[in-house]
């Protein structure tokens, strides 16, 4: 996870660490797991990837240009 090693290295510069954000894409769901097994969990999630994993990566890009568009 990139981002939160880059929160870590920006906690420790404080005020000399440049400004910075992180959007993650929300397409890996979390799953509840109780009373399933790995391979039941790895099919629910990529039924659940096959349904709306297009619609989380597009939500991504989207707050990724409004980031953008308000530098």
């Amino acid at each position: 996870m990139g981002d939160a090693v880059l929160g870590l290295v920006a906690d420790e510069l404080g005020s000399a660490a440049p400004p910075w954000l992180a959007v993650r894409n929300v397409s890996d769901p979390e799953i509840d797991a109780t009373g399933i097994d790995l391979h039941q969990q790895a099919a629910l999630a990529a039924a659940i990837y096959r349904a709306f994993g297009r619609w989380s990566s597009e939500c991504s890009a989207i707050v990724c240009w409004a980031l953008i568009a308000a530098l």
